[in-house]
């Protein structure tokens, strides 16, 4: 059922800060998709200006000599995460865009199996989101985080009109011409840039599916529970003002 649409060129971007601990993960998961992808793909990694060693470790790493006709690696001044993937997207060349974290807490190859759960290939019009609140899904990860996310989320369905339960999950599947309007549009560069995206796929009448998935914590996050909660929490109020004015003047 793959196979049959395997020609479609699919663009894998991936933001990267200070990854240097977890670039042997990266890499590894990119080899395993590698083997097991039967069609074109690309890898745009983005180097978010990272502090340590990550950019020089990954431009010397064996998969990427090995394959630099396949992967991208692109440095910047940081931005954060919603600017990496920004900049990735728009230079994205795929019909279909994955969007992924450094760590492979969801690897790529959990494309395959969402592949065989749609018995084909992904609807044009459609914003596919990995849930780690979905009833299928398999997740471990530290029950502080949980919480924290619960909050977050609930956040999220009282203040916009989207009723998710996972809008954070970095595992997102976007058809490309979607994906450079949104992303294109961003203005929320930190966490809470997800919220921004699907905030205005929604209101372009996208259509947004939590897909279930694997999902590993990796040690190391970057995320304080407390200060970047509050902090996403005053994302969300800044984005709900900032489309509500948008739509105002149109």
């Amino acid at each position: 059922m793959i196979n049959a649409v395997a020609p479609a060129l699919l663009s894998l971007v991936i933001p990267c800060y200070n990854e240097s601990d977890r670039i042997d993960l990266l890499f590894a998961g990119l080899s395993s998709f590698k083997q097991k992808w039967p069609g074109p793909f690309e890898v745009i990694i983005v180097n978010d200006g990272s502090k340590d060693n990550f950019e020089q470790l990954a431009l010397n790493h064996e998969f990427y000599l090995h394959n630099k006709d396949i992967v991208s690696i692109y440095s910047q001044a940081n931005t954060g995460k919603g600017g990496a993937l920004r900049n990735g997207v728009l230079k994205a060349k795929g019909k279909f865009i994955l969007t992924l974290d450094a760590d492979m807490s969801t690897p790529p190859e959990e494309l395959i199996r969402w592949y065989a759960m749609w018995g084909g290939a992904p609807a044009d019009n459609t914003i596919y989101t990995g849930s780690r609140e979905h009833k299928d899904s398999v997740i471990k990860k530290n029950n502080n985080r949980k919480v924290a996310g619960n909050i977050f989320n609930l956040m999220v369905r009282v203040l916009t009109p989207l009723n998710m339960r996972d809008t954070q999950c970095g595992f997102k599947l976007y058809p490309a011409g979607e994906a450079k309007k949104i992303f294109g549009e961003l203005q929320t560069f930190g966490w809470a840039h997800d919220v921004e995206l699907l905030y205005r796929a929604h209101l372009d009448n996208v259509k947004i599916v939590e897909m279930p998935l694997v999902w590993n914590a990796v040690e190391g996050s970057k995320i304080s529970v407390l200060g970047d909660g509050m902090k996403m929490i005053v994302e969300i109020l800044t984005i709900v003002k900032r489309i509500r004015a948008e739509r105002a003047k149109k």
